[in-house]
């Protein structure tokens, strides 16, 4: 719940912005969130637009997007 109301001041503030990241060398989805200090539970991974798991390899000069797991009720 914390997580969504941070989420939701972001989005008022207009602070929320997009980042473009920019792989040089394989990694992890897993060692990019922990590189960016973000946990996977609360992110989703879009790799060359299709979801990412925490195992999968980022190549070099692939397009990856980070957006927030948003849950409702």
């Amino acid at each position: 719940m914390m997580f969504m109301q941070k989420y939701i001041e972001l989005l008022q503030s207009g602070e929320l912005t997009t980042h473009i990241y920019h792989i040089t060398e394989k990694k992890k989805v897993k060692d990019l969130l922990q590189q960016l200090n973000l946990q996977d539970k609360y992110f989703a991974i879009l790799i060359d637009g299709r979801r990412g798991k925490p195992e999968d390899v980022l190549e070099e000069g692939s397009e990856i997007m980070i957006l927030p797991k948003i849950a409702g009720g």
